[in-house]
């Protein structure tokens, strides 16, 4: 029997014949909408403490709990049907709202760390201080690093 989902993403496809075909393809759009760019609202571990909205999704923390048992490091999204599972896989790209930084996946996700500017020191080079604080300022607004001071 040929596999019936995708190679990437796993998302369910059309077999002929078969019944109630909207099911999945509806299913594969869902996944396709929490796919096409990926935002989380933030690292959660029981999904019990949540008010979720149709389209709002999470990152699965460790040790997860209730419904979400199993599925640590995954990507849980709410829709009309419940909660919706996405295995993450390498290099898959996912923006934190809460912390407003970019996280990837490489066997686990890599969460961007602080970084504060440079201060201090004996000898200060303005003109490189401020070369280096333009840099880290826009790897921040890209979500590379978290915000420091």
């Amino acid at each position: 029997m040929p596999i019936l989902e995708t190679a990437r993403f796993a998302l369910p496809l059309l077999a002929a014949g078969q019944a109630q075909k909207e099911l999945f393809h509806n299913e594969a759009l869902i996944l396709v909408d929490f796919l096409l760019n990926p935002v989380v609202e933030s690292i959660v571990s029981d999904p019990q403490s949540l008010n979720p909205q149709a389209g709002q999704s999470w990152l699965v923390g460790a040790d997860p709990e209730a419904e979400w048992s199993g599925y640590e490091d995954h990507i849980a999204g709410w829709s009309a049907n419940g909660w919706i599972f996405i295995k993450p896989f390498d290099f898959l790209e996912i923006s934190i709202s809460a912390s407003g930084v970019t996280a990837v996946y490489r066997g686990s996700w890599q969460i961007p760390q602080v970084v504060v500017d440079p201060m201090g020191g004996q000898v200060v080079d303005i003109e490189a201080r401020n070369a280096i604080d333009s840099v880290l300022q826009i790897l921040r607004e890209r979500g590379f690093f978290a915000a420091g001071s």
